[in-house]
């Protein structure tokens, strides 16, 4: 008979997925995640992160949450993009900035070239008092929730930065995030 590796042998050469996340936001940030710091972050993929030329790194960015528009309509979550992408050149920086503030977008730059401005968003709530009553979007993930037209996201008591959850009318938006899986 046979040993047990002759019909299942080891993975060889790589793959598997991703096995590390790190988050980033900005300086009012939760305390969720690992970089809550500064404005914006240089990453290098080689050295901060391990990685080789031609390795791939996945992401999730989320902006900044979207401000009330109107006393009866909460803003809309901040846009998410996801996906991966292929590190050419590991040792090139990163630039990652966080979106802060009502609709800004969250960027990497340097190595990559992305931006959550052209993602999708959700949409905020609308008070009982409107014509067109409904619940804030959920967001993906909790990320990029609409705001609830009373003043709260869902299920937040205040604002959550890093979180990039839009705002009732006595709130402020939530700052975005950005997340490398590697």
């Amino acid at each position: 008979m046979s040993n047990f590796t002759d019909f299942f042998p080891a993975a060889g050469g790589g793959g598997g997925g991703f096995t590390k996340q790190l988050k980033w936001t900005t300086a009012r940030g939760l305390d969720d995640a690992d970089y809550n710091n500064a404005a914006s972050y240089t990453v290098n993929p080689a050295t901060d992160l391990g990685l080789e030329d031609g390795a791939s790194i996945g992401y999730f960015m989320v902006g900044s949450g979207f401000n009330a528009v109107s006393s009866d309509q909460a803003g809309s979550g901040g846009r998410i993009i996801q996906g991966t992408k292929i590190i050419s050149n590991a040792s090139t920086d990163l630039i990652l900035t966080p979106g802060v503030g009502n609709n800004v977008a969250s960027t990497i730059s340097g190595g990559l070239t992305l931006t959550s401005a052209s993602g999708v968003r959700f949409w905020g709530g609308r008070s009982n008092n409107s014509d067109e009553a409904g619940s804030a979007s959920s967001g993906i993930m909790g990320y990029g929730a609409g705001g609830d037209a009373r003043g709260k996201g869902p299920g937040m008591i205040e604002t959550q930065h890093g979180w990039g959850n839009g705002a009732g009318q006595y709130t402020v938006a939530s700052d975005g995030a950005i997340l490398l899986y590697y």
